[in-house]
């Protein structure tokens, strides 16, 4: 029962959220871990996108009763459990893979969500296998930091560009919250003919777990959709001469590694 943060400072896209919703279907579709995914940004719909296709017509929500909102009207009445959380998640796959979000709520409401994050992710760790948290923002905001120490590990989420990855490099020296073992490095839309591979990088950089999920224009386009769970449930078992084969085996890779990552830091307690 662990919690998972995918964190990114990058300015560039890096496909952080559509990383984060494959990996969580995956572990949950073919390895059988009950997870639940947290959207933590403001009226961000990226992540419930990816599973549903959205309406355009959407007004602000006033009821508190759902989703996060409805979450932390519970903790704060102290009417809550371990287990009360999926009434107020969006259901993927049936006691396996959930989402807990918030697409379109008032600022001071978000405000709140801030307040309570830590909780929602403590709470929520007692009854998943896994927790899945997907967030972004400067390490300088106490917020961020928070989410950041509440995490048994962290996959740093940046492009391929060298500047990025130095950046994130001088950001861990800097701040203890993300200069501990539990990193995982995650490149988006990763180029493995790039001089800046994760070959390359853990050699030259000196840095370790470095991980790589290809630009893949079906990938995308089924996120864009609503389709990522068919995506990943019809292309599981795919040939290697497939097009699909690159992706889907940095998403298998990816997600075993967090699977290892966990056990190793856990037997390091």
């Amino acid at each position: 029962m662990s919690i998972v943060t995918f964190y990114g400072n990058d300015k560039v896209e890096t496909a952080q959220t559509t990383s984060m919703a494959a990996i969580a279907t995956y572990l949950s579709f073919e390895l059988n871990y009950r997870v639940l995914m947290i959207n933590t940004k403001y009226n961000d719909t990226s992540l419930q996108e990816c599973f549903w296709e959205q309406s355009k017509d959407i007004k602000t929500r006033t009821d508190l009763e759902t989703g996060i909102s409805g979450l932390i009207k519970a903790i704060s009445s102290n009417k809550t459990s371990p287990e009360i959380i999926t009434n107020y998640t969006k259901t993927i796959f049936k006691e396996r893979l959930e989402l807990l979000t918030d697409g379109n709520m008032p600022r001071e409401n978000y405000e709140k969500q801030k307040e309570y994050i830590r909780s929602i992710m403590k709470l929520s760790s007692k009854y998943y296998d896994l927790v899945f948290v997907d967030v972004e923002g400067s390490l300088e905001d106490p917020y961020i930091q928070g989410v950041l120490q509440e995490s048994n590990l962290i996959i740093a989420n940046t492009s391929q560009r060298i500047k990025a990855i130095e950046e994130f490099l001088r950001l861990r020296r800097a701040y203890e919250v993300i200069s501990k073992e539990n990193i995982v490095f995650l490149l988006g839309k990763y180029d493995k003919y790039s001089k800046y591979n994760a070959k390359n990088l853990e050699r030259a950089e000196r840095i370790q777990d470095v991980y790589g999920i290809p630009y893949n224009t079906l990938f995308f386009e089924a996120c864009n959709e609503g389709n990522l769970a068919d995506f990943i449930i019809n292309n599981r078992k795919i040939k290697q001469s497939s097009v699909q084969a690159p992706i889907m085996e940095s998403i298998k890779e990816i997600a075993q590694r967090i699977i290892d990552k966990l056990k190793e830091l856990q037997m390091q307690v």
